[in-house]
């Protein structure tokens, strides 16, 4: 079963279309939100993921986030092979265009999360980033936009 990841913006933008029955996602994020709890798919977030989403919340919210995270998404840890792969990803970007300040930060964060899904084994990661989407390559696919069921939800 191919395993796919989500970056910071698509998460959240997931949870608010599930939180809000009004939202014009709202039925697509349920269904797909089902799909994870019945095992239909496999999805991941990457710890640098959790810990951006984290840092929007209140702390004494964590434990809370956390578990609720830790039930419907595979959370995937920084380790000496992913380092590799952020490096891998992070350089190929470099050779393209020097970066500067506070892009070459976020361009960094961007290929960890992409260095981590793909040691982990996921096929594709989620992102609503035009530059992690411009990342792509290696092995990974990068897709703009949010994931949507496999199945479409009943109206």
């Amino acid at each position: 079963m191919r395993v796919e990841a989500l970056d910071t913006d698509v998460l959240i933008a997931l949870l608010q279309a599930l939180e809000n029955p009004g939202h014009p996602e709202h039925a697509s994020a349920k269904a797909y939100l089902e799909e994870l709890s019945r095992g239909v798919r496999k999805v991941a977030l990457p710890l640098p993921v959790v810990s951006e989403f984290l840092t929007g919340l209140e702390p004494q919210k964590w434990p809370e986030v956390l578990a609720y995270l830790e039930k419907h998404f595979r959370l995937l840890e920084l380790n000496k092979a992913a380092a590799i792969e952020a490096a891998r990803f992070f350089k190929a970007r470099l050779d393209q265009e020097p970066l500067k300040g506070q892009e070459r930060q976020c361009v960094r964060t961007d290929t960890f999360i992409l260095g981590i899904a793909k040691v982990h084994g996921c096929t594709k990661v989620y992102t609503k980033d035009k530059r992690m989407a411009a990342l792509t390559g290696q092995g990974l696919e990068v897709e703009e936009g949010l994931p949507k069921a496999i199945q479409d939800p009943l109206l």
